[in-house]
């Protein structure tokens, strides 16, 4: 399943990985697998890790040739492979004073809940309007 782009830039450290098969052309986020499911995968044996670019490496890279779902991206593939902290050390020099996001405004009366997988989400005002959904 692939990847959404914020998550995917906090997850640029971890390997990347193909979720489906991809035709030769620029990687993106949406060609990239969840990395959270990578260990149960090395564990049984059905992924090896071996060589593998990080996902910052890869956002932008251009896949040489057609590939499967579940290949681990490899320097033997990838062409135009990123420097993932060159934007980081780019944005720090245009913008060094920049503030922090303010938080997300919560109206009175909300709840958050995050257990087991899930996030609860209750808003007394408006209906009594409640919304879970799995993490």
């Amino acid at each position: 399943m692939s990847i959404e782009l914020e998550y995917a830039l906090e997850h640029k450290n971890d390997p990347a990985v193909l979720c489906c098969r991809m035709e030769p052309g620029e990687i993106s986020h949406h060609n990239l697998e969840d990395p959270a499911i990578f260990p149960d995968l090395v564990d049984t044996g059905l992924l090896k890790l071996d060589g593998c670019l990080t996902i910052g490496q890869c956002l932008g890279a251009t896949l040489k040739e057609v590939s499967d779902s579940l290949t681990p991206l490899t320097a033997e593939i990838v062409d135009n492979i990123q420097d993932p902290d060159a934007g980081e050390e780019e944005a720090a020099e245009e913008a060094p004073a920049e503030a922090a996001a303010p938080a997300m405004a919560v109206p009175a009366g909300t709840q958050m809940t995050f257990g087991g997988g899930v996030v609860k989400l209750y808003i007394a005002e408006g209906k009594d309007i409640a919304i879970e959904f799995p993490v």
